[in-house]
């Protein structure tokens, strides 16, 4: 399938490069909380326009009006027109240039409810600082940890940050995804990478926006008793099971569930895998996720294709539930022995892990494992359906997977 040697590519191009996109910042392009990396080509063009246009950079930074030259250059995203405005300046440019940041707040200093990100190396930190309504349009002040950030741009403009402070003022959508390309110095050459920023505040024309915290309002060391607010998506219903005591289902708009899994009685670690309680975001391809929701649940997206079942407690369930036919199996080894040239090779969408991995003896593999799945970018579902207190629990498992593969 096309979509599967696509990811194929990507992943082979992503590893063999690994050593670089840590030193530096790549070009990436986030939409809905899937990052993917741009072509070489794409990154080499970006380089070249962003080096003749640091003059026209540096005249903006220094002036005070918003009314400069239209550019066009050439981004990871393709062709893009922005004006080019300083910091200062971009509340009458966003109205001059007729920029989609209209909100029915009134006009004040907000703090954002909720504010996440994706895309980049992951080495750069971004925060926003607070969000400004004038003249019934919002803006959001954004602080990258890098001072070698020199421009972003959102929203049809090019904002010029002063030399050094990694901050700009950009208009912005609220209660929804906005992409925010930003330009940095740091490689030896300017690049551009794309962004996608998540910025919620409660009340701003929107039924399901912003929580009380980011992104999920959930816990990790227990079973959730109530749905997770999640910004952007709306609790519709729960699926309660009736004898297992090891999962949780919670269902909400656009066909996004939430399963929430019991792992181990206590935190040993920092990644989602290792945390008591794993929560995973089953959701169409086409359903749009939070920006940075990737940092607290691990996201499958469906369909699901090509999978590698290391689980016999899953493939008797799968059997059971005649799910079988609905993906392609990839032969890629053990539950406790991978064969990560065959996961790739195979376009592995989703690695159905055998609950035996959890043992106390067994937690080198475990975390050779979750270093693989998230070196890979393919989730890991752990099925621990075998460790439930009777066969009618254990059975239960297979709503789980109804959802996954309908």
């Amino acid at each position: 399938m096309i979509r599967n040697r696509t990811k194929y590519l990507s992943i082979i191009f992503s590893l063999a490069v690994s050593a670089a996109m840590l030193a530096a910042c790549g070009n990436r392009a986030a939409v809905g909380g899937k990052i993917s990396s741009g072509s070489l080509e794409t990154q080499e063009a970006a380089s070249t326009v962003t080096q003749s246009e640091s003059a026209a950079s540096s005249a903006a930074q220094s002036g005070s009006g918003s009314s400069s030259a239209i550019e066009d250059v050439v981004t990871d995203s393709g062709a893009v027109s922005s004006m080019s405005v300083a910091s200062s300046s971009v509340e009458q440019a966003a109205e001059e240039n007729g920029s989609d940041n209209q909100t029915d707040l009134a006009d004040g200093d907000y703090t954002p409810d909720t504010f996440s990100w994706s895309g980049g190396s992951g080495r750069v930190e971004i925060s926003c600082t607070g969000i400004t309504v004038k003249n019934g349009r919002s803006y959001a002040d954004i602080k990258f940890s890098s001072t070698h950030y020199i421009y972003v741009r959102a929203e049809g403009l090019k904002i010029n940050g002063s030399s050094g402070s990694g901050e700009f003022r950009i208009p912005v959508s609220l209660n929804q995804n906005n992409t925010v390309i930003g330009c940095t110095t740091a490689m030896s050459t300017p690049h551009e990478i794309t962004y996608t920023m998540y910025f919620g505040v409660k009340d701003a024309g929107s039924a399901d926006s912003g929580s009380e915290s980011s992104g999920l309002s959930a816990q990790y060391n227990s079973l959730d008793d109530t749905a997770p607010q999640i910004p952007g998506l709306e609790y519709q219903s729960e699926i309660s099971p009736q004898h297992a005591s090891l999962f949780r289902i919670f269902r909400y708009n656009q066909g996004v569930d939430l399963v929430e899994v019991i792992l181990r009685d206590s935190s040993s670690g920092s990644n989602l895998y290792e945390n008591p309680v794993v929560k995973y975001l089953i959701a169409p391809e086409d359903a749009e996720l939070m920006a940075g929701i990737e940092k607290e649940a691990v996201v499958i997206r469906k369909p699901v294709t090509n999978v590698f079942l290391a689980s016999e407690g899953a493939e008797k369930l799968l059997q059971k539930e005649n799910l079988t036919s609905a993906f392609d199996k990839t032969d890629a080894g053990s539950y406790d022995d991978w064969d990560l040239k065959a996961l790739l090779k195979g376009g592995t969408d989703l690695i159905i892990e055998d609950g035996k991995i959890l043992s106390e003896d067994q937690k080198e593999a475990f975390d050779k494992n979750v270093n693989s799945s998230l070196q890979m970018n393919v989730p890991m579902f752990i099925d621990r359906s075998e460790d439930e207190g009777s066969e009618e629990a254990a059975d239960e498992w297979g709503q789980i997977y109804s959802l996954i593969f309908s």
